[in-house]
């Protein structure tokens, strides 16, 4: 959506129905996307950028994947038998406490035993190329977003969010395959807007007080709910 007022306005109604109240701080998890920034910097509230470990994570994993065939093998003389591997770890661990400078350290070394082990084994270019550009995506990710890396295990230890990842399968289940995964019928939005508020307090079990409020009737009627009778999600 365009960043105009009505939006802003939106945007600090839903954080002051939230419990959010002026003055008050909010952290706002990212992909690196800084679309909303906008938006949150005329909020009247104190924003702090997260950088999403769900994207994080998804990008290391394919680096570990590229990574995996070709473990085995030491490439200096002080490194193990799993040297690469190795390396990879700590250059991850580094990354999920935040320490930025030593993660950015092991992704050099990371980057030099690619190099090494393609010399060393001409037959495994492309998937040490592979691997290379796997690690090269990761690394100018963070750097480009360097200034919202956070120590994820302690935020992670303490109760604090980490990622949007449950969001996200949230939207998907409760509207996206409605609205963007080719069904035959699709929802207007002001429809699509009414749905998900409904299937939102049906997953939360929240319908029956919400039906209340807005039906008095109800209160004075045996009413079943579908999440009450079936086995499956509504």
């Amino acid at each position: 959506m365009p960043r105009t007022k009505r939006l802003n306005e939106e945007m600090t109604r839903f954080l002051e129905d939230s419990g959010y109240a002026d003055p008050g701080e909010v952290v706002v998890l990212t992909d690196g996307a800084l679309d909303l920034a906008g938006v949150a910097n005329d909020l009247p509230y104190d924003s702090e950028w997260i950088l999403d470990w769900a994207h994080i994570g998804r990008m290391l994993r394919r680096v570990d994947q590229a990574i995996t065939p070709l473990a085995y093998g030491r490439l200096t003389d002080s490194g193990s038998a799993f040297e690469l591997w190795d390396v990879f770890v700590r250059f991850r661990h580094y990354v999920w406490t935040g320490d930025s400078v030593a993660w950015q350290q092991f992704a050099a070394k990371l980057a030099h035993l690619l190099d090494l082990r393609e010399k060393r084994d001409p037959a495994a270019s492309s998937q040490i190329k592979k691997a290379s550009y796997s690690l090269s995506n990761v690394i100018t990710y963070l750097k480009s977003n360097v200034e919202s890396l956070i120590d994820y295990r302690t935020w992670q230890r303490v109760g604090w969010p980490i990622s949007t990842g449950f969001v996200e399968s949230s939207i998907n289940r409760i509207v996206g395959r409605r609205m963007c995964k080719s069904q035959h019928m699709r929802w207007s939005r002001v429809g699509a807007h009414s749905v998900v508020q409904l299937r939102v307090a049906l997953l939360n079990q929240e319908f029956h007080e919400l039906a209340r409020r807005q039906f008095p009737w109800i209160g004075q009627r045996r009413v079943t709910w579908p999440w009450q009778r079936t086995s499956q999600g509504f």
